[in-house]
């Protein structure tokens, strides 16, 4: 999720290049009780947000492809094999886009990485305690 300091981050940006409104939104931001949708598109209109990249890239090849990634993240699961594969397969991917960008840092932030990989982490520990659980038995 995109945060306050995140949108001042990008418009501090946006305004170094001389993009003309930086500095009025950057002004808005930071006298605005909540985050303005009028800001974050006027950033995605002058620096579009790598995340939106990122989901449209999935989407795209969800058509072309028919690859379940993208189903699986806007569906319902009930299957926790799913559930896991997806997790991984999206980590994967964010990984991947990642290598391209000067801005890794904000982009695994607003991907949510870190509680991806959290996840991830939890249910390889459960995997590994239900393995050791079973040799005991």
């Amino acid at each position: 999720m995109i945060q306050k300091n995140d949108l001042v981050l990008l418009l501090t940006e946006l305004e170094k290049r001389g993009v003309a409104g930086a500095s009025q939104q950057i002004k808005n931001t930071l006298t605005t009780p909540g985050i303005e949708l009028s800001t974050i598109k006027f950033i995605n209109d002058n620096r579009p947000l790598e995340i939106v990249q990122f989901y449209e890239r999935m989407r795209k090849n969800y058509n072309s492809k028919k690859s379940p990634l993208y189903k699986n993240i806007v569906k319902d699961v009930d299957d926790v094999e799913t559930i896991i594969t997806t997790l991984h397969a999206y980590a994967l991917q964010v990984n991947l886009f990642a290598k391209k960008l000067d801005n890794k840092q904000l982009f695994f932030k607003h991907a949510r990485a870190e509680e991806v990989t959290r996840v991830l982490n939890n249910i390889i520990l459960i995997m590994i305690l239900l393995l050791h659980l079973n040799l005991l038995d």
